[in-house]
């Protein structure tokens, strides 16, 4: 149980990093809590906080092990995001995450221009397995980074918390592998969470590895055949829409990362987006 506690611990950590704010034409800041658990046993806890101008977005995020999980691997992470909007879609810059565990630390930093990934730095630079499928240039171009990736924009006209909250198949490259989560439209539902109460858009999710995988690994074959769950709740004034609740059945049992607390009114106007950090060159 404990190596199947680990595993998961780290999956839904990731699945709460990549819950960025949804940057649209809505100036401010929004913000939510979530806590992370697997078998109904508390393992991790996320914190995010995202700002926009309306022409550029920056997005934090802090997570952390906890509970059982932190006995036998503690550790935290902080995945920061930015970039420009374009229409209804985020163009990210830079993409930097760093994180702490067992004593040590790793840091990865991915430089992007236009969609394309122009620089990657990961310290400590760990050489891909001899049989993972390599990443090429054609890879990463069209891509996001995963923060980024938790952009959802409702298209259209119709209901914000409809079908067009679900029409998205994200294009993901963490600095390490490639991989797409493709989404498609469940239903609605009605959710109450400290911070809103309302209508929630319903999307399920399927993984597909694309590079930097080992072909025979069972884990990441098994990743395809697990069912996810995206639930999405809106912003304030916007056709954005933030995740609320993401859950995760694995063969071993269910995870769940559920947003404790949100704010979702944008509030007073924010300042330009300034990235965090050393600017990672896109040159």
């Amino acid at each position: 149980m404990n190596g199947r506690l680990l595993q998961f611990s780290g999956v839904a950590l990731a699945l709460v990093l990549g819950a960025g704010m949804p940057a649209h034409a809505v100036n401010g800041q929004v913000s939510a809590e979530y806590a992370v658990s697997f078998l109904g046993i508390s393992i991790g806890t996320g914190t995010m906080v995202s700002t926009t101008d309306g022409t550029s977005y920056r997005t934090t995020l802090n997570a952390r092990v906890t509970g059982v999980a932190a006995m036998f691997a503690g550790g935290s992470g902080t995945a920061v995001a930015s970039g420009r909007i374009a229409g209804a879609s985020a163009i990210p810059v830079n993409y930097n995450v760093e994180v702490h565990s067992g004593g040590k630390v790793e840091t990865t930093q991915i430089g992007m221009a236009d969609g394309n990934v122009r620089s990657v730095v990961r310290n400590p630079d760990k050489p891909p397995h001899t049989r993972a499928t390599p990443v090429t240039a054609e890879h990463l171009r069209g891509v996001v980074d995963p923060l980024s990736a938790g952009i959802f924009i409702a298209g259209g006209t119709g209901p914000v918390t409809g079908a067009a909250a679900c029409e998205r198949h994200s294009r993901i490259y963490n600095g390490v592998v490639r991989f797409d989560l493709i989404y498609s439209f469940v239903g609605t539902r009605q959710v109450e969470i400290a911070g809103y109460k309302g209508e929630a858009a319903i999307c399920s999710v399927r993984f597909e590895p694309v590079a930097g995988y080992r072909a025979d690994r069972s884990d990441i074959q098994a990743a395809r055949r697990r069912s996810a769950e995206v639930t999405l709740v809106p912003i304030q004034g916007s056709r954005a829409l933030i995740p609320a609740r993401i859950s995760l059945t694995t063969g071993y049992g269910t995870g769940i990362a559920q947003a404790t607390k949100l704010d979702l009114n944008p509030g007073v106007p924010a300042g330009p987006a300034v990235p965090a950090g050393r600017r990672v060159s896109a040159d």
